[in-house]
């Protein structure tokens, strides 16, 4: 009978003293409106750098949407332009005098004009195209090395947040498929890029029109085939994003059900894990946002470019189609869906890691 009330005791201690301390705890861990303080939540230094060098926050975006999205610009905007598309003056001179010679050349050197047109054009654009593949495949390498480094931290902080299933989706296919794609593009674009160019020029300076237009239509079947492979990727994404969002609330449904079921004592402890886990969501929201603005910082800048490039011989293919050159009108065409494959395939790149990433804190409680 001793034995029995010592461990009566001995429970009622226990109980009373885990009782006198769960609230505290609790109170503790919430900030003034039942979140945890950004301090306190784990795995600070993995990534509060992501955070710091991020060109805009949350917050920002939510006060002032224009103003962050300005933010994301270069502040030398226009020196940028300028520089990248400094050889179409050249270009440009080359098909003026060009023009200048046919007026004084008989009509039988027409055909001889258009063709030194179209050579001399190729020659000149080529370094300047080849040199702007070599930017795109940079940037995609850039961003490569930054989702690896990113999205296993993002990982951490979805497995914290209480979306163990969505981490291991963030980590699995989204990441690896992106990094493949990254990878495959940079390894596959400047070869591909220079047959084409080469491809493009024969083509041209070939008497035979169907041969022009079969090049333009090779370089738009690319970049259409992009298009569906980034649409297809991203539905996939969509598909796992939803099933992932739906086992992870069943899952803390589950649990808060089973932390409910204690007396007292779980409910203390079901409120300081809400608190955590809330501020665990808005880290996720604030950190993926972090991402975005990173890559879109990265991202505008070089697609402006590359529409420029695009304006620019759009407007050199007019010119020579005015001026009768239909050789070195066609070449510019060419060029155009060269430069369009281009932008087609750095914006699927940034597509689907912005949309992957949208897709991870905006659902499942983010």
């Amino acid at each position: 009978m001793g034995t029995d009330r010592l461990k009566r005791a001995l429970l009622c201690l226990g109980l009373a003293f885990c009782l006198g301390l769960a609230p505290p705890a609790a109170r503790a861990a919430s900030g003034p409106e039942g979140q945890a303080p950004a301090g306190s939540l784990p795995g600070q230094e993995s990534w509060q750098p992501y955070l710091d060098q991020a060109p805009a926050d949350l917050e920002d975006f939510v006060s002032d949407p224009l103003g962050a999205v300005r933010a994301l610009l270069p502040g030398d905007l226009a020196g940028t332009m300028q520089a990248s598309v400094a050889g179409y003056a050249r270009v440009l001179l080359y098909l003026l005098l060009v023009l200048l010679i046919s007026f004084f050349a008989g009509e039988g050197r027409a055909a001889l004009l258009d063709l030194a047109a179209a050579g001399g054009s190729v020659l000149l654009c080529w370094a300047a195209l080849a040199a702007l593949a070599e930017t795109v495949c940079e940037k995609l390498e850039s961003w490569r090395l930054f989702l690896l480094g990113f999205v296993p931290v993002y990982e951490g902080v979805l497995i914290a947040g209480g979306e163990p299933t969505a981490g291991a989706a963030a980590g699995g296919l989204f990441l690896s498929g992106l990094c493949l794609l990254a990878q495959l593009l940079c390894s596959w674009t400047p070869p591909l890029f220079h047959c084409y160019l080469a491809l493009s020029a024969a083509c041209c300076i070939s008497t035979e029109a169907a041969l022009a237009a079969a090049c333009r239509s090779a370089g738009s079947l690319f970049r259409k085939g992009l298009g569906w492979a980034g649409r297809a990727f991203a539905a996939l994404l969509g598909l796992q994003r939803v099933f992932t969002a739906q086992m992870d609330q069943a899952s803390q449904q589950l649990g808060q059900l089973l932390t409910g079921t204690v007396p007292i004592v779980g409910q203390s402890l079901s409120a300081a894990a809400g608190a955590v886990l809330s501020g665990m969501r808005l880290l996720k929201s604030g950190l993926g946002f972090a991402a975005i603005a990173f890559l879109a910082a990265e991202f505008l800048p070089l697609y402006m470019v590359l529409m420029v490039h695009t304006v620019l011989l759009l407007g050199c293919e007019l010119l020579c189609s005015a001026a009768g050159l239909g050789r070195c009108a066609a070449l510019f065409g060419c060029l155009r869906q060269g430069v369009q494959g281009l932008a087609a395939a750095i914006a699927l790149v940034f597509g689907i890691a912005v949309l992957g990433t949208a897709l991870l804190f905006m659902m499942g409680g983010g």
